[in-house]
């Protein structure tokens, strides 16, 4: 968390507020969130850039800055971006802050696990090796059953770990990896060499619908992911099963089982999934 519809949202809304406006300023609060370059050199390699779009992949957020310079943000568990006046004061968790034009930009992160990168050209950044390793996301016109059934092939890990895999599913995390399998009616500790073609094609249709639908719903907020106004998401409202172990199925009444699979706390209907 934030996951692929989170990051989507923080994006589609950044474009609209910064795309064309100029950094003028930058404070870094907590200098382990830097990860490359140095902090010091940080601040001084932006100050001056015009911001040209803002992009994303998977769960990386992309701000694309003039002289083919990159920003890429990685929120991890907690971090997410808000857009608040330049005359604001520094809110709780501020990692970096950003002045624009006629805004600042906040990266907060209350664990402090995020991370921001400027990549100056091509270069490669040895610590953003995930970045460079992603797979498909569900929602991209790749995404298709053959793809997914090649990657789930002769795979004798349970279903639930394949699908935090980005490597395999990009963008993907707890929340509409749970939500995906509820729909499709498989449990997450389904071997996936075991699971047929019509389970596998249902699969890569629900974890489409379910990543359309968040987008939607501008993200899911059962923790500390806020839009970039400090609104939250509305998603939260149509989990069938996240974060409701114990509490009855919405389709059959059946108690919302919670169970670790590969360290992860993975919620499923014990009647509705087989």
């Amino acid at each position: 968390m934030p996951e692929l519809p989170e990051v989507e949202t923080i994006k589609r809304e950044l474009r609209r507020k910064i795309r064309g406006q100029r950094i003028v300023g930058c404070s870094i609060q907590r200098k382990d969130i830097i990860a490359h370059p140095s902090a010091a050199a940080f601040c001084p390699s932006i100050t001056g850039e015009l911001i040209i779009d803002v992009e994303r992949n998977a769960k990386y957020l992309i701000v694309q800055l003039s002289n083919n310079k990159r920003l890429v943000f990685h929120l991890r568990l907690s971090g997410t971006i808000v857009v608040s006046p330049l005359n604001s004061t520094l809110e709780r968790f501020t990692r970096l802050a950003i002045q624009l034009n006629d805004c600042q930009l906040f990266f907060k992160e209350p664990r402090a696990l995020g991370r921001v990168y400027l990549i100056d050209g091509n270069e490669l950044v040895p610590t953003l090796k995930g970045f460079y390793r992603l797979g498909c996301e569900p929602i991209s016109d790749g995404f298709t059953f053959d793809y997914l059934k090649a990657k789930l092939k002769r795979r004798k890990a349970r279903i639930k770990s394949l699908l935090l895999d980005q490597n395999i599913c990009a963008g993907m995390g707890n929340i509409y990896s749970d939500e995906a399998l509820f729909r499709a009616g498989i449990r997450p500790m389904r071997r996936a060499n075991r699971m047929t073609d019509k389970e596998i094609k249902k699969l890569q249709q629900t974890l489409k619908d379910v990543i359309r639908d968040g987008i939607t719903n501008f993200g899911t907020s059962v923790s500390d992911y806020k839009r970039t106004d400090g609104k939250e998401g509305s998603f939260q409202k149509m989990l069938h099963v996240y974060g409701r172990e114990g509490e009855p199925c919405r389709k059959c009444g059946s108690k919302i089982a919670l169970k670790k699979i590969g360290n992860r706390g993975t919620r499923y209907c014990p009647k509705c999934q087989t």
